[in-house]
């Protein structure tokens, strides 16, 4: 009976032992709660799976655990491991839920101009983070909302630091450093494609750009309506910002093209055949040969081939117009 307890009390201990050396240790793993574990570094932690070994890292970051805090955790916990890799610390990353770039971009502009009130009217704040991305991360499961806690920011240079904290409302939450660069822009439209002079300008023939305001003068236009049913008074290019002087309403009366004039003096109203000696738009004052009296008049662009005489010309132009027997 004696020999039988010893050869079962030896047949454990040699499974206990074989059990422990089978636990390999993993040099890079990936967590999604507060804490690593011995389950989470080993493949085979066994009851010890359960035992913490360090904080974990905030989420969407990474951190390292030396491997002389693991051996201590493993033989306290009966993992007879050993470090025949040499190794001397593992890599361990927390999975989270990514704050959007354009919501904390969006958080820092907000604090920005809070510091900052002088922006141009048409501006917003671009903001360019310096490793290309923002990078905040909530743990799973939690709201992705990020607060501005600290900002420094440089009106000169336009860089700026940022302490963040995701989620927001959360005051045990992990702050975060962001740094970066923020500048005013302005949204400016521009064609869609190449456009000739006489095109008119469709609401589908226009996109918008964003530009640093630096490069945005007076001159630029930066709304539709100084686009919107234009006409270029010259080749104009896609994706280029448009100067108010390069466009102008399209071009209704061509010029040497047959016009109708209307003469108008108080009740009267003639209408009389011309041709047009310059081109126009609507609203353009253009030159015009009364065909019938050979006399030149100066008339107001109303429409497609149509001229408006006013006063105080009108009575004489109708004059001329009704010695011409206009048609």
């Amino acid at each position: 009976m004696l020999v039988r307890k010893i050869s079962l009390g030896f047949l454990l201990v040699v499974g206990f032992v074989a059990a422990a050396s089978a636990a390999e240790l993993r040099p890079a793993v990936t967590v999604s709660g507060e804490t690593v574990t011995l389950g989470d570094i080993f493949d085979d932690a066994g009851n010890a799976a359960s035992v913490v070994v360090a904080p974990a890292p905030a989420p969407g970051t990474r951190a390292e655990i030396s491997i002389s805090r693991i051996s201590l955790s493993a033989r306290r916990n009966g993992i007879g491991w050993r470090n025949e890799a040499g190794l001397t610390h593992i890599v361990v990353g927390r999975s989270g839920t990514t704050v959007p770039d354009a919501d904390v971009a969006a958080a820092i502009s907000s604090a920005i101009a809070a510091q900052s009130s002088a922006l141009p009217s048409s501006s917003v704040l671009q903001i360019d983070f310096a490793s290309g991305m923002a990078g905040i991360q909530v743990a799973d499961g939690d709201e992705p909302t990020v607060k501005v806690e600290q900002i420094a920011f440089n009106r000169r240079s336009g860089a700026f630091t940022a302490i963040l904290r995701a989620p927001a409302n959360d005051m045990l939450s992990p702050l975060r450093r962001v740094a970066g660069r923020a500048y005013p822009v302005t949204d400016v439209p521009v064609l869609t494609r190449d456009m000739q002079p006489g095109e008119v300008v469709r609401q589908q023939d226009i996109d918008w750009v964003r530009l640093p305001s630096n490069r945005v003068g007076q001159n630029i236009v930066t709304s539709l309506e100084h686009l919107l049913g234009m006409s270029p008074r010259r080749p104009a290019r896609a994706g280029e910002p448009m100067r108010v002087a390069d466009m102008q309403p399209p071009i209704v009366v061509g010029k040497g093209t047959q016009v109708d004039m209307s003469f108008v003096s108080g009740a009267l109203t003639l209408v009389a055949r011309g041709r047009a000696l310059e081109s126009g738009a609507v609203g353009d004052v253009v030159g015009v040969l009364n065909i019938r009296s050979n006399r030149t008049v100066q008339g107001v662009v109303e429409g497609p081939n149509m001229v408006r005489i006013d006063a105080p010309g009108a009575a004489r132009a109708a004059s001329l117009a009704h010695s011409g027997s206009p048609s």
